[in-house]
C-alpha cells in the first residue's frame, strides 16, 4: 500500500503552506468541515453529510476556477500592454 503513484513528488508542501496564498480557500475547507461535523452531530446519514460535503466542494472547485481564470485574465492585459503600450482594452465596436 506504501506503493508510489507514478509522477508523485518525494516531497509535497503541507496543505498550509500551499493555501497560504488562498486563505479564502483554507477558510471555506474548515466551514465544509464544521458544516459536515453538525450535520452528523444534528443526526444526518453519512450519506446526507457526503451529499451536503460534495455540493459544497463543488462551489468551492468554481470559485476556485473563476479565481484563476481572473488571475491569468490580469497577467494577459498586463503582459498585452507590456508588449504594446499604445493597444487600447477590447471594446465593442458600435
Amino acid at each position: 500500500m506504501d506503493e508510489e503513484l507514478p509522477g508523485k513528488r518525494k516531497t509535497q508542501p503541507s496543505l498550509d503552506a500551499r493555501f497560504a496564498s488562498r486563505p479564502h480557500v483554507r477558510t471555506r475547507l474548515h466551514a465544509i468541515a464544521d458544516m459536515m461535523d453538525q450535520a452528523i452531530a444534528e443526526g444526518a446519514t453519512a450519506d446526507e453529510a457526503e451529499e451536503m460535503a460534495v455540493e459544497q466542494l463543488r462551489e468551492l472547485g468554481g470559485d476556485v476556477l473563476t479565481d484563476w481564470a481572473q488571475q491569468k485574465q490580469a497577467e494577459s492585459v498586463v503582459k498585452a500592454k507590456a508588449r504594446n503600450p499604445a493597444a487600447i482594452g477590447h471594446i465593442k465596436k458600435k
